[in-house]
């Protein structure tokens, strides 16, 4: 949060970002971590998302107070637990782990980042279709136009589901197993 000149918010609540989690000045109208308008009162005693009877939890829109339903976002209006869901930055130590495994992989070597992680048999099912698609294009002899374009397209789509895999292990946290 950013420093406040007025001091804390006290019981009046606080103030959240509904798209990124960040705590907000309570005079704020906008998110100083994404930009987004969607900042809403959260009640300090209960958690609970402080809203007018009737106001549109997600979209902020007046409706009757007897309504159940946003007429604007149709969601249920009522009242509502908050837990900020705060994006994490990632540390220079998984920064370098999404760069080793990359790097190599933009030429045809897959696995490492998978390593790096302690994800061995994926690592492992990497390297063979490294080893598969390094043997088939450097080692069997003049290829057609057509074939060395499939194995390039190959090699991009192993390259894509390789790297999204290592940086969705990395957001996700640390886990067990392999």
């Amino acid at each position: 949060m950013r420093e406040s000149t007025e001091g804390t918010t006290g019981a009046e609540g606080m103030r959240f970002c509904m798209e990124c989690g960040e705590q907000v000045d309570p005079d704020a109208e906008f998110c100083y971590q994404c930009g987004s308008r969607r900042v809403i009162d959260v009640d300090p005693a209960n958690n609970r998302i402080r809203l007018e009877p009737g106001e549109g939890p997600y979209c902020g829109t007046r409706n009757l107070p007897e309504d159940r339903f946003c007429a604007s976002c149709g969601k249920r209006i009522g009242t509502f637990e908050y837990v900020p869901q705060r994006s994490r930055r990632l540390t220079t130590r998984e920064k370098l782990i999404v760069f080793i495994s990359i790097v190599p992989a933009a030429f045809n070597l897959f696995g490492i980042g998978h390593i790096l992680l302690g994800r061995y048999s994926r690592a492992l099912m990497y390297l063979v279709m490294s080893a598969v698609l390094i043997y088939i294009r450097w080692f069997c002899g003049p290829l057609e136009m057509s074939t060395l374009i499939f194995i390039e397209v190959i090699g991009l789509v192993i390259f894509m589901k390789q790297s999204f895999e290592v940086i969705n292990l990395i957001q996700s946290g640390p886990r067990g197993g392999s």
